[in-house]
């Protein structure tokens, strides 16, 4: 009987520690345990060697009902055929049923063992499966942060790529708005080249009435020749008669002061008709000047207007290629910005050019206003010699007797 009690000690030591590490993994891991059925087995096994040790002869004790029902079959992994039903185990009563019983036993047991490698193994890897959730779960966070980030920065780029299409967009309507005033300025200074060019018919003009006046000045100058030759020769004929000659030199003084006050006045006429003369002449020089300035100018305005058009163009160029260049957003960004600055300056330069074109036409306007006011007063003071000629002629004939040749006229030293 030592042999079975040794058996049967072996046995429960095999398989205590399969259900230890078996209970250990289950309780971990999830697995749902089988105590209930290691004691079962164990009680049975107990039973039948305690009715081996005590004997054939004594009566068999009632066999306890069994914790749980064996399995009629092991457990199959997935894949595998389905295994044999076990035999029933048969009544103890021979050595030959106990050895029957022995080897169903370790058969049983060696299920057993596979069935355990098998939750062993299934522990395992369930114990891998959570290992690899919880850094899953650790890694998850940072990946949404991640993804959160990229997400954030997308939408920033995206509203600069808006800015950046608005700011075109304003540029744009800039030029638009610039563009009538590059014509509004086209059309202004036409009408300047117009205003120009009547301006030097006008002083065409005045130089012919000019020319006009000046010989009706020479006429004049001969008239008051001859009237001075026949106030001599009356002034010789009538120093016959004492008082008429006192009141003819009274009234020859008076008519000399006169002569030498139109003469003097002649003369400034003269100075101031050459003085005009040289600043028309002046005048006309500068209006070419300023022509040639302003056709300048005008070509160069529409050179950078031009330039300003081809700059815009390459903005555009620019933001229609900034979705395909957005690791280089920085730098194009820079680039723009640059070149919008460059244009802002280059159109301030453009408005002060255009201020300076508008005050050089006035400043003309004013000059040809004053130059015509000039002439206005120049004419205005030609009538009023004209006038005291005419009166101091009319006075000399009316002095002097009808048909009565005057004597011959003497130069005077400014002659």
């Amino acid at each position: 009987m030592l042999p079975w009690a040794t058996a049967h000690l072996l046995l429960c030591y095999r398989l205590k520690p399969w259900s230890g590490s078996r209970d250990r993994r289950t309780e971990g891991g999830g697995v749902p345990r089988v105590e209930g059925g290691q004691s079962g087995v164990g009680s049975m096994i107990g039973s039948s060697l305690r009715r081996l040790i005590g004997g054939r002869s004594e009566a068999p004790a009632p066999q306890p009902a069994p914790a749980f029902t064996p399995p009629e079959a092991a457990a199959n992994e997935p894949g595998e055929a389905p295994q044999p039903l076990l035999p029933p185990p048969p009544k103890p009563g021979s050595s030959h049923e106990v050895g029957q019983l022995m080897t169903a036993i370790s058969e049983q047991s060696n299920e057993l063992q596979v069935e355990f490698a098998k939750i062993s193994n299934w522990s395992v890897q369930l114990d891998l499966l959570m290992t690899r959730t919880a850094t899953m779960q650790q890694i998850l966070p940072k990946f949404i942060q991640t993804s959160q980030d990229q997400a954030a920065q997308i939408e920033e780029l995206s509203a600069i790529c808006s800015r950046q299409e608005r700011e075109v967009a304003g540029l744009q309507t800039e030029l638009g708005h610039y563009r009538p005033l590059a014509m509004r300025y086209e059309e202004e200074l036409g009408r300047s080249r117009a205003a120009l060019d009547h301006t030097q018919a006008a002083l065409a003009a005045l130089e012919i009435e000019h020319g006009k006046l000046q010989g009706e000045v020479n006429a004049l100058l001969q008239r008051l020749s001859s009237s001075d030759s026949r106030v001599q020769r009356l002034s010789e004929e009538r120093q016959v008669v004492d008082q008429k000659l006192l009141e003819k030199s009274a009234a020859a003084q008076n008519l000399a002061r006169e002569v030498a006050m139109l003469r003097s006045d002649l003369v400034a006429a003269s100075g101031e008709n050459s003085r005009l003369q040289r600043d028309i002449a002046g005048l006309t020089e500068k209006l070419s000047g300023e022509r040639e300035g302003a056709n300048e100018a005008a070509s160069q305005a529409q050179a950078r207007i031009a330039t300003s058009l081809q700059t815009i163009k390459e903005l555009e160029a620019q933001a229609a290629a900034a979705a395909q260049r957005e690791r280089k957003l920085a730098e194009d960004l820079a680039q723009r910005d640059k070149a919008v600055y460059d244009l802002d300056i280059k159109l301030s330069a453009l408005q002060s050019k255009a201020d300076f074109l508008a005050g050089v036409n006035q400043q003309l306007r004013t000059d040809l206003r004053h130059h015509i006011d000039h002439v206005g007063t120049l004419e205005h003071s030609n009538r009023q010699l004209i006038e005291a000629m005419s009166r101091n002629r009319q006075a000399t004939e009316a002095a002097g007797p009808d048909g009565f040749e005057p004597p011959a006229p003497r130069r005077a030293a400014g002659e």
